[in-house]
């Protein structure tokens, strides 16, 4: 019986370390992370496993789009409508927007693009056909919305649906050339210069 346990140990510990280093999905390479930055990245991972337990319930992600896509999270039964989980559903960065102080996460008449410094997917004009999906099929489900400019100055953090944050470096991007050079803040939404955030929306 200890020949069994031994081995079993050492599988269980090599779990517990895996899924603590996938929860911290760091930065890439030569990107400082802020403390609001690092913040904002634990915040999508909580979107992330709220939408999982969203799919596991109802067998589906939210069919709503945008504030109303992370929202569901509180107006389905996933999460309590309370303090805590209402910060989770908004970015901490320095230059997001406030949320108003009328939204009430579980009454979707009071949602508004200013419910939430995210911004959510938009499953009815991009469906997401697997979830969750890895690889080449990974697509993004939340991300700042940057919507008052930079939520976080010069950075980005965008949530996929094999549950990573990538966070992208402005300055980065335009030394590649990958946005019109004199870009000041990541667009998020259908106009977004880049192809991956275009599923996404504010409202």
């Amino acid at each position: 019986m200890r020949r069994r346990i031994v081995p079993l140990l050492v599988l269980l510990v090599g779990l517990g370390l895996f899924w603590a280093t996938r929860e911290r999905s760091p930065a890439p390479p030569g990107i400082e992370v802020s403390s609001d930055v690092a913040e904002c990245r634990r915040h999508l991972l909580a979107i992330y496993d709220g939408l999982r337990a969203y799919h596991e319930r109802f067998g589906r992600l939210p069919e709503r789009a945008g504030v109303g896509f992370l929202a569901s999270l509180v107006a389905d039964g996933i999460w309590e409508n309370d303090e805590a989980h209402a910060a989770l559903l908004t970015c901490p960065g320095p230059g997001a927007r406030p949320v108003t102080p009328t939204t009430d996460l579980s009454d979707p008449s009071t949602w508004t693009e200013d419910s939430s410094a995210y911004a959510g997917r938009d499953p009815i004009g991009s469906p997401i056909e697997k979830f969750p999906a890895g690889g080449p099929a990974a697509s993004a489900l939340a991300a700042c919305d940057n919507q008052a400019g930079c939520n976080h100055p010069g950075i980005l953090n965008v949530l996929y649906t094999d549950r990573t944050v990538r966070t992208f470096e402005l300055a980065a991007l335009l030394r590649r050339g990958e946005v019109p050079p004199g870009t000041e803040h990541l667009i998020v939404g259908p106009d977004s210069p880049l192809s991956g955030l275009r599923v996404l929306s504010v409202h």
